[in-house]
């Protein structure tokens, strides 16, 4: 009889903690359904899943809380905005390691840009040549033009190649300066920067 009743307290015992452990295992889920409502049970529609919910004990407590997932636009948003970081960190190291303090910076735009300013008064000199030879070309053609004379083949493939040429030198002069704004701009920006990655820290 003893044993009979041993085995009997053994099974209530197990049936005790078996309903202990679902208790407290159980998973309470807190999410809003479509019309807004705030619905707990212990499972979850995948419609509403993806809007946000919350997980809780079976005393109420929050477990965790998982976010709505991303659009398609912010996750495209977001990756972006990773991958912006990761290239403004290299960047960064990049700028560390070309320069030690803000001199180093404007010596090296001075010497980039002075290079270019050479280059760009060259060909400054160089047009003004062309537009001066165009000139007087031009001056000798129309001579032959109010005298009654034709203008030979020769002159007027001259001036044609001359006028080209002026084209030509004044792109370039353009393009250049373009160049060098870029170039000053960037040296410009990579002086702010340094300064702002090697401002110390204000001691708190």
């Amino acid at each position: 009889m003893s044993i009979l009743k041993t085995v009997i307290n053994l099974l209530i015992l197990a049936s005790v903690l078996c309903v202990s452990a679902q208790a407290v295992t159980k998973t309470v889920y807190r999410y809003k359904n479509s019309e807004g409502v705030t619905v707990m049970d212990n499972k979850i529609p995948a419609e509403f899943a993806s809007k946000g919910y919350e997980i809780l004990s079976t005393t109420g407590k929050v477990i965790k809380v998982v976010p709505p997932s991303l659009t398609k636009e912010e996750a495209e948003k977001q990756a972006a905005e990773k991958i912006a970081k990761e290239e403004r960190l290299k960047a960064d190291i990049e700028l560390r390691r070309s320069y030690s303090r803000v001199a180093d910076i404007d010596a090296a735009k001075d010497r980039n840009l002075q290079s270019l300013k050479a280059n760009i008064g060259i060909l400054k000199s160089t047009l003004e040549a062309t537009k001066q030879e165009r000139i007087v070309e031009t001056g000798k053609a129309a001579s032959l033009e109010r005298s009654g004379r034709k203008i030979n083949a020769m002159l007027l493939t001259k001036i044609e190649s001359l006028e080209k040429k002026e084209h030509d030198i004044t792109q370039q002069i353009i393009q250049r300066e373009k160049e060098l704004k870029a170039i000053s701009d960037k040296f410009d920006d990579d002086k702010k920067r340094f300064i702002e990655i090697t401002k110390p820290e204000n001691p708190r």
